[in-house]
């Protein structure tokens, strides 16, 4: 549903509703009710014209049962009397007689040869109508030695022989009587053979006589032809005899000795074929019948009852909607009646509720129009107790309720002005007060700020004092460690050189000594003469390396001791170089302890203005939100002073009883 429809039914009136709504429910089940009788009473008619069209199938089965028992019994009559014409005692002679050119045994009647003669054949037909035979067995064989029977060319069938596939060729030969229809030369006879047996009770031949029923049958072939089923059903029938004339339309009314087996229906089914395999039966199929100019496909019933004794399948057909057409016919009548006493309905409900419902809610919506308007003062006249009435009876309720709720309204509005009013006044005194304290804290924010500001310059100096003093100690106390590390070196030196020393002293001795052997062997030299002349050479020599010696050794001596003497100076110089050094780091200690001290302290100065800053801050962010909340509550109450005001005009209205 689109929504312009759904909102053109929203605009609909009540009264509109209530009948269309009602319209629609009936006419819905109605229709519901109508179609499903229908389609009940249809299956019920289908049915019952698949059973009558059955009935009648069967009723011609039956007729041609009857025709069939009756011509039988005719043909039984007629056997019998011609026995009685061939009463006597039979003898098949072995001599051999030609019989129309065809050799045959001789069978004889009471010793008269039979063969050829054709009185007794010829006398009984002319006394019954019925033609009559004689065979002679020959061999499994019987052949026609006598008969009255004649071809389609007129001339007699004598010497032929019985058909070997004929179904009276093996009860007879058995000795059985074959009692059964048969079609000798394109015409159809209801026929008897009975066995001829000798004395020895041997069978030798066979009589026969053959009624022509072909009128009988054209008789019954009208009568079938003749009888309808509905408006344009018939009956037909096929042939079931295996063989060539398997499915031959042997009754119709317009394919009679047509073939049709090939035949389809709109779906494609072989219905025909299906008919002939099941024999009895009933089956539905869609059919199209070309010859009379249809297009579409009809639903057809058909029934079929075979008949065994002709090998008959008697089919009768027609469409199912000629049984359905009064039933639909039907159908739609009531459904127009229906329609037409629901739509009279919905017009004596629209009319009642119309006058019950719609007047007495127009009523209503009057009043509640009335109220909306501001007059408190309607009141409506109830003379009637059912929900219509209860609802005028709440509407008055209403009125009332809402006039006293309107006048408690306006005194509580009226007091609403005045106290917002007073709120309103006092709510600007305080936002004045709290904004003088909000730019005195803002002030002083800015003073703490300031004085964070070199408090933390300060803390930043002392803490790069400290880190300047801690160098400082650091260094001296690198210094002390070097003059220290001087120290043990000068007194290494001063140990070297007194070593030295020592070591001169020896060299020296050494020297004096090797000087007193150079002079021993200059001594001892000369006593020797001429032999110890290059031996006093050498020891003058040596003499004059020891004096050298003893020579530099003194020097060396000398400036060794030189050297000590200067490097005990230095010594103790250094000592007191490192003393002071030790009283420099002491000292720079002492300043570095001293900074720290400053340092943290300046530090914890910082952060305490900091702190006190970030409260200031605090205190002043809060006293502008209290500023803002306070002009907030201003507005807020001036507000309320111009709603209050609005609201008494508002119900000023409201028109309420003195």
């Amino acid at each position: 549903m689109s929504t312009s429809k759904l909102t053109g039914w929203r605009d609909l009136s009540l009264a509109a509703k209530l009948p269309l709504s009602l319209f629609a429910v009936v006419g819905v089940v109605f229709l519901a009710f109508v179609l499903g009788i229908g389609y009940a009473l249809m299956n019920s008619v289908e049915q019952r014209a698949s059973e009558d069209v059955a009935v009648k199938t069967r009723l011609i089965v039956d007729l041609i049962d009857a025709s069939d028992k009756d011509l039988r019994l005719r043909a039984a009559a007629l056997a019998k009397a011609l026995q009685v014409r061939l009463a006597g005692r039979f003898e098949l002679d072995p001599a051999i007689t030609e019989v129309n050119g065809k050799p045959a045994p001789t069978l004889k009647l009471d010793g008269k040869v039979l063969n050829m003669d054709f009185s007794v054949a010829d006398q009984f037909t002319q006394a019954t109508g019925a033609v009559a035979t004689v065979f002679a067995k020959t061999g499994d064989d019987f052949i026609r030695v006598t008969t009255s029977l004649k071809t389609d060319k007129g001339a007699r069938a004598i010497g032929t022989l019985l058909d070997r596939a004929h179904p009276g060729y093996k009860a007879t030969l058995e000795g059985k009587t074959y009692n059964g229809p048969a079609v000798l030369f394109g015409k159809p006879y209801i026929t008897q053979y009975d066995p001829i047996v000798d004395a020895q009770g041997k069978v030798i031949g066979l009589s026969f006589i053959g009624l022509d029923y072909s009128d009988y049958l054209t008789q019954l072939k009208n009568t079938i032809r003749g009888m309808k089923i509905g408006e344009s059903g018939y009956f037909y029938v096929m042939d079931a005899r295996p063989g060539a004339s398997y499915g031959n339309l042997l009754v119709h009314p317009v394919a009679e000795g047509k073939n049709l087996l090939d035949a389809k229906d709109s779906d494609g089914r072989e219905f025909l074929k299906e008919i002939l395999e099941r024999k009895n039966g009933v089956i539905h199929y869609p059919w199209i019948n070309k010859e009379r100019g249809e297009t579409r496909a009809r639903e057809k019933v058909a029934a079929f009852s075979h008949f065994p004794g002709w090998q008959w399948v008697v089919v009768g057909g027609t469409y199912a909607d000629e049984f359905t057409g009064d039933v639909r016919r039907l159908r739609n009548l009531f459904g127009l009646a229906g329609a037409v006493l629901v739509l009279l309905i919905a017009g004596i409900v629209y009319v009642l509720i119309r006058r019950m419902v719609i007047t007495p809610l127009a009523q209503v919506g009057q009043a509640a129009h009335a109220l909306a308007e501001g007059d408190l003062t309607v009141q409506m006249q109830v003379v009637r107790r059912d929900e219509v009435g209860r609802l005028m009876e709440e509407m008055n309720l209403i009125g009332t309720g809402l006039a006293k709720v309107v006048s408690r309204v306006r005194q509580g509005s009226e007091s609403v002005s005045t106290a917002s009013a007073e709120i309103a006044q006092g709510n600007q005194d305080l936002s004045a007060r709290t904004e003088s304290q909000a730019s005195s804290l803002e002030e002083t924010a800015a003073s703490m700020e300031q004085l964070g500001s070199t408090v933390r310059q300060n803390a930043d100096n002392a803490r790069q004092a400290n880190q300047l003093a801690q160098s400082a100690s650091t260094v001296a106390v690198q210094g002390g460690e070097v003059v220290a590390e001087v120290v043990g070196t000068m007194k290494g030196i001063n140990d070297s050189a007194r070593k030295i020393h020592d070591i001169i002293s020896v060299i020296d001795g050494i020297a004096f000594q090797t000087n007193i052997l150079a002079l021993n062997a200059a001594v001892e030299a000369a006593r020797a003469g001429e032999q110890g002349r290059g031996f006093a050479v050498v020891a003058s020599e040596v003499r004059s390396l020891a004096g050298r010696s003893a020579e530099a050794a003194k020097e060396i001596k000398n400036l060794i001791t030189d050297s000590v003497q200067r490097v005990e100076q230095g010594s103790a110089q250094v000592d007191q170089a490192g003393a002071t050094m030790n009283e420099v780091v002491a000292a720079i200690r002492r300043v570095t302890d001293i900074m720290a001290e400053i340092s943290a302290a300046s530090s914890e100065q910082s952060q305490g203005v900091a702190q006190v800053g970030e409260a200031v801050t605090n205190m002043d962010q809060a006293t502008q939100q209290n500023a803002a909340l306070v002009e907030e509550m201003a507005a807020a109450a001036g507000s309320l002073r111009a709603q209050a005001q609005d609201l008494v005009q508002t119900v000023a209205v409201f028109r309420l009883n003195a």
